[in-house]
């Protein structure tokens, strides 16, 4: 299996939109998500500006990846390159969606690792915050997978229990 994160690009423009309705929409973010009707360029340019720290309307800097396995779109990844005060809080640097015909097949875990060398060797990073729902249990054997340390639990912004991860890179 070749799995590889690439940034938003047209040779897999097809495969992406063929998957858009296996993924989720809610809590949409410039760069990371497509909104559906949009020209591909524009949703291109979004996710360059995120990467490159223009135009952020209040976000941090990101890195939006999409996860590509033997060519085709399976899932993304996005790479936050630092912290804010609700970030901290509820987001984390971390956040990745596999597309539902493609989960349980190690994708997720590969991407994390993948994620994880480009924290550190791009951005610099020595240690990374990740946070999922208590309740989602494949996300979290994929932060453990990938040297995730449970730091805590704690309610979100929306009263749901998450789970706080801290991953050392240094290690």
């Amino acid at each position: 299996m070749e799995l590889k994160l690439v940034m938003p690009d047209i040779e897999y423009w097809e495969s992406y939109k063929e998957s858009y309705f296996e993924m989720g929409h809610e809590n949409q973010v410039k760069g990371m998500h497509w909104d559906g009707h949009s020209s591909p360029e524009s949703y291109f340019q979004d996710a360059l500006d995120m990467r490159q720290g223009r135009e952020l309307d209040g976000l941090v800097p990101a890195t939006n990846f999409w996860i590509i396995v033997e060519e085709e779109y399976v899932g993304r990844i996005s790479i936050r390159h630092e912290l804010n005060e609700w970030l901290k809080n509820y987001g984390g640097h971390i956040g990745y969606e596999i597309k539902t015909s493609a989960r349980c097949k190690g994708y997720a875990t590969g991407a994390l690792k993948l994620a994880l060398r480009y924290c550190l060797e791009k951005l610099k990073l020595t240690e990374v915050l990740i946070t999922c729902d208590d309740q989602n249990i494949p996300s979290w054997k994929v932060i453990e997978k990938n040297g995730g340390i449970l730091q805590e639990k704690k309610k979100d912004q929306n009263g749901r229990l998450s789970r706080y991860y801290w991953i050392n890179l240094q290690g």
